[in-house]
């Protein structure tokens, strides 16, 4: 029986300013690249168009470039709704940016993604759906998604506090999904075939708090370099589970015109 979508009510945070956030927020590089998205890269065609989702400074595609972990000609486009962000993007890996206007990604062309790059964005976007089927909208027929999200099971907990008070993983998020099933439901009904799923573990790296807070005290030359040298790269891997939090990972086929979705 094919699965139905689960409405879930937004819990919408007044205050959030991403600006504000994309100015203030310490994003750490590092060369790790998961390895669901390794593998789904390593199966991707030569030529195939990259588009990551939500790009953010660019870090993960800066991560993909310098492990060689990109399909050989591969060409990437950055999308995100924060401007300073695109220009950072643009500026760390070269590759071209666009300004999205919300969660249906107005101004991206349809159809130009062999594969589109979601991570941690469907929590902070006020209509899964909508997003959902903006993603199937720019990614080609046929096409490949990799989606993360996170799993807030009750009893979640984080030291970041959101503006209604909760303590939350990020105060910019909007909801916390409280089932693998929700996010599989959402996709589905946008026209894609899930192929594969994951759940991981949140880690909290001890050191990183800390060094956000030395930053803001005292600028840190470089700061979101910082973890990429020893000993600091060996000390960041310290960390520990965050209670009560998942992180859902999704490997997406964009079902093409005509074929069954249920």
């Amino acid at each position: 029986m094919a699965l139905r979508p689960v409405k879930t009510k937004p819990q919408t945070l007044t205050g959030a300013d991403f600006e504000r956030h994309a100015q203030q927020s310490v994003h750490f590089f590092s060369r790790r690249v998961p390895p669901r998205l390794r593998a789904t890269l390593a199966v991707m065609p030569k030529g195939s168009h990259v588009v990551d989702v939500g790009c953010g400074d660019g870090q993960l595609v800066w991560a993909l470039m310098e492990t060689g972990t990109l399909p050989a000609g591969a060409t990437v486009l950055g999308v995100d709704v924060s401007p300073i962000r695109v220009e950072r993007f643009k500026r760390l890996t070269n590759w071209p940016a666009l300004l999205a206007d919300g969660e249906k990604l107005a101004g991206i062309p349809d159809a130009v993604a062999d594969l589109c790059i979601s991570t941690m964005v469907m929590e902070h976007v006020p209509d899964a759906a909508a997003y959902a089927s903006a993603l199937a909208r720019i990614t080609k027929p046929g096409g490949t998604v990799y989606l993360t999200t996170v799993l807030r099971k009750k009893g979640a907990w984080y030291f970041r506090k959101a503006p209604d008070g909760r303590r939350v993983l990020d105060p910019t998020h909007v909801r916390g999904y409280g089932s693998v099933q929700e996010v599989q439901c959402t996709v589905e009904a946008a026209g894609f075939r899930v192929l594969e799923v994951g759940l991981d573990r949140l880690v909290f790296s001890v050191l990183a708090p800390a060094v956000r807070m030395w930053n803001a005290v005292r600028p840190i030359a470089d700061a979101q370099r910082f973890f990429l040298r020893q000993p600091w790269a060996t000390l960041e891997r310290i960390g520990l589970p965050i209670p009560r939090y998942r992180k859902i990972q999704l490997v997406l086929r964009r079902e093409r015109a005509g074929a069954a979705t249920g």
